[in-house]
Parts: structure tokens; sequence; C-alpha cells
């Protein structure tokens, strides 16, 4: 008797399982967005017991597995779509990428080869382009869609690495020559060292330049240190501007930054993972002048265009300097024929196995279009400044920072401002008010440093929030503040 090895289910079964599988997303989503705890403050033992057991040998009813995701996977889950979660910077997914994500995968595309994947190849092109045309940069650029900030910072260094390091790096490698050396301000991300380090670069030849009072990288000093490394024989190769750093927003100056990279005949790559869609809107342009200089930039679909994770873009002005870098084609690869319309995404990225990113993408634009996506990124500036100001003027908090775009830096100060001047018990409250944070589970966010002092942080990037849940944010501190610190 044959063997049946299919996976597959019956048609009405499957169907059944995708109502369910909706079903539990549609009760999640309302009863979770608010008044509801969006941390539940699980031990990973805890966690871990749920799921923990011997790999199964035989299969399980899928109708019931269905029912522990409901149960378990989604309880000790973070509610991250709720306006109440402000946690790092996640755009809170919307509901058009729900339905793209499912069809994605019923596609099952692999992104290598045109022929492999050919509605997926021309629609990443064509959001590409998309996102292009909604920051303002020239949209004949090459670019790819890629899992995060962290991937494309990589990928537009080695694409830096490739165009301005001297000789045949890519068969004889970077022995034995000139040592090159890259500019990026003190609060840049931490995977630019990562990748410093992987390419050979070499974290000792990134130069981390101090930040002025906003929080910019401080151009007099970059310039002196540019110019230092050359008299001691460098290579000064390369300038990082930062559109919206992670801590606090803060936007560099970057046509000055473009016009030294220029003087100095160095690469101009500008990291906009977060803050660079807010250049596609009419309130907040100027603050992104001179980014349009940048040789290639990255940004991230999955922060402010709201999109689910994974999705981030890395886009080179120069095309061919991107497929220059990234193109190989093994024999088992190899065109049939020609075509000179196919365009094989794999030549212009290091995956050749790549997921439907594009769709939810695509789906996203098309569902909402620009101007509701320009209008949420400035709802969110608008409540960021809504949420600067309340901290003003309350006497329990302060700023820590400015608020350029949609980050808040604060922290609080006890209930009349009474640590205020104590900077080591300033230290100590913030820290039982994020370890409370935790423990009451209504809203969620992590603190950071500025300056050498603890702060609480909070990004606003959330289509769904309003002044009430600002409002509702601070009560909830307060309260936190007064179990852990007053204990009342």
């Amino acid at each position: 008797m044959e063997h049946d090895s299919s996976l597959d289910f019956s048609p009405e079964l499957l169907k059944k399982l995708i109502i369910k599988s909706a079903g539990i997303i549609e009760e999640w989503y309302a009863n979770g967005l608010r008044n509801s705890k969006i941390y539940s403050n699980y031990s990973p033992g805890e966690i871990r017991s749920l799921f923990d057991e011997e790999m199964p040998v035989k299969g399980a009813d899928p109708e019931q597995l269905l029912e522990i995701i409901r149960k378990d996977v989604f309880r000790t889950s973070n509610f991250n779509p709720s306006p109440n979660y402000y946690g790092y910077i996640t755009g809170g997914g919307n509901h058009a990428s729900i339905i793209a994500e499912l069809l994605k995968t019923s596609l099952n595309q692999n992104n290598l080869k045109w022929h492999s994947a050919p509605a997926n190849s021309e629609i990443e092109k064509i959001v590409v382009k998309w996102i292009c045309q909604f920051i303002g940069y020239p949209e004949d650029a090459g670019g790819v869609l890629v899992s995060g900030g962290s991937v494309a910072n990589f990928l537009n260094l080695a694409v830096m690495r490739k165009t301005m390091c001297r000789g045949d790096i890519s068969n004889e490698g970077l022995y034995g020559g000139t040592r090159i050396t890259v500019y990026v301000s003190e609060q840049g991300h931490s995977s630019i060292d990562k990748a410093m380090d992987m390419l050979g670069l070499g974290k000792n030849y990134l130069r981390k330049i101090p930040v002025d009072d906003d929080m910019r990288i401080n151009t007099k000093i970059l310039e002196e240190t540019i110019g230092k490394d050359k008299k001691d024989g460098l290579m000064p190769a390369c300038i990082i501007g930062i559109a919206g750093t992670t801590n606090n927003g803060a936007v560099d100056p970057l046509k000055e930054l473009g016009n030294l990279a220029g003087k100095y005949n160095m690469w101009y790559m500008v990291d906009g993972a977060y803050g660079l869609p807010a250049a596609g809107t009419k309130m907040y342009s100027p603050l992104f002048e001179g980014y349009e200089i940048a040789d290639s930039l990255l940004i991230n679909p999955h922060k402010w265009f709201f999109v689910p994770f994974e999705a981030s873009c890395v886009i080179v002005k120069n095309k061919k300097l991107l497929r220059d870098t990234f193109s190989l084609v093994p024999d088992y690869l190899r065109d049939t024929g020609e075509d000179s319309e196919r365009d094989d995404l794999m030549n212009y990225n290091l995956q050749l196995t790549k997921d439907f990113k594009a769709l939810k993408v695509w789906m996203t634009f098309k569902t909402y279009g620009a101007g509701k996506l320009r209008g949420a990124i400035e709802n969110d500036c608008k409540l960021a400044q809504y949420t600067g100001d309340l901290i003003e003027k309350a006497r329990d908090f302060e700023l820590m920072a400015p608020v350029p775009l949609s980050i808040v830096c604060f922290r609080y100060t006890g209930r009349n401002g009474e640590f205020t001047g104590d900077e080591k018990m300033l230290d100590t409250v913030n820290e039982q008010i994020l370890r409370g944070i935790e423990k009451d589970g209504r809203i969620f966010f992590a603190g950071t440093r500025i300056r050498g002092k603890t702060s609480l942080r909070i990004n606003l990037t959330n289509h769904r929030r309003n002044k009430e849940d600002i409002d509702f944010l601070l009560k909830v501190l307060r309260e936190i503040a007064n179990k852990n610190i007053y204990r009342k």
C-alpha cells in the first residue's frame, strides 16, 4: 500500500482553521488594545513550562493547537499594537498587512531569481520606488527589502567598502590596504559597530563624534577628526548621518554632513531606519534637508510606515554600485536565455533565499495611501509634543532631551520635584519605576541613559494613539511611583 506523505489538510479543514485563526486575531484586537494588561510579566520558566516537551513523533489535532496558541502564545506575548505600548521603536502594524502576511505565506515565494518569484520581484521594485517617491529620493535608485536596520546598515557599509577601498578587495581582501575610517555621531546605532567588525574594517576605525546640546553630531569636531586622520595616513571614507537617533530621535545636520562628504570625497550614508519617513511630510521635511545628497540610505517600513516586522529597505543612489557589490551568479543560477527585462533581486543583496516582504508594504500603501500615512506620522509627532508640554508643566517630571520627532525622554523627580539635584537618587527612583512598569503591565516601555543619567523613554510611532492615551500613561506612571517609591 502506497504511503501518503502529504502534509495538506482537506480544503474544508483548511478553510475552517483559517476562519478560526481570524477569530483569534479579532478577539485579541477587540480585548487588548486598551483597558487590559499589555505585558503579563511571566518568567522565562513559566513560559517554557507551557511548551517544553519531547519532540512530537505523532501529530496533534490542529484545531486543538490553535486553542493552545490562543490560550498560551497570545497570553504570554506583549500586545505591541496597543497605544499603551511605547517600547523601543515599534510601528504597531496594520490590519491590511495581517491579510498580506497570510497571503504571502500561502504563496511561499522564494525571491532569488526573477522566474522563481515573478510577481514578488516586480512588486518589490515598485515598493522601493514608492518609498523613494514618498521621501523625495531619486526613484531610479537601486534598492532591496531586508529584515531590519542592522542588516541594512551592514549592506550599506558593504557597498561603501567595495566602492571606496582601493584595489581588488573582492579577491585580495583588505590585507595590506590603506586603513579607512568611518564617522558617525556617538548616538549612532550599535549595528554600525557590528558591521565594522564583520566587514573587516575594524571597530577601532569607527569614529564616534560627540554631539551638541540637541544630541546632533558636532560637525566642527567631525571635520577636525577627519583632518587628523588624513594627517595620520588614514583614509577617511564615509560619513554616516543619523535621520532620527534611536535614543531620542535627533536628526543630524544632514546637509552640512553631505557637504563635508563632498569636500573630502567621502561616501555619504544616511541611517534613516526610524525617522526618514517624516521627511515625506510637509510639517517635518525641513528637518531632513540634505539627506537627498546621500549616496545610500536605509529606511524601515516596519517602523514608521506601520508595517509589521520584518521589513527594512536599503537604497543606493547608483544602482550599479549595489549590484557590483553583491552580484555573484553560480552555474546553477545562470539564466537559460536572454531577457533584459528580468532583473534578479539576488544580485542586489547578500541573501538568495528571501520571502515576499514587499507584499505587506505594497498592501499598506495601496490600502491607506501616502496621504494617510503622512497624516499618521505627523499625528505621532504632535502627540510627542503634547507629551513634552505636559512634562514641562508638571511638578513631578522633567524632560531629559529635546523632542524633535516622536521619542520623548524624561524622568520622574518626585511628587513635588523633591529629588531634583540628587542625581544618584534620581537614577534610583527611575530605575524603580522601570521595574514597576513590568510588574504593573498596563503600559510598556524601557529606559535609556541620556548623558549618563537614567531616563524613561517612550516612542510614539503608533497610528492608534490619541491624547487620552498620553494622559493615561502619565496617570499610570504616577501610580507606579506612589506604589514603588512612596509605598502607597
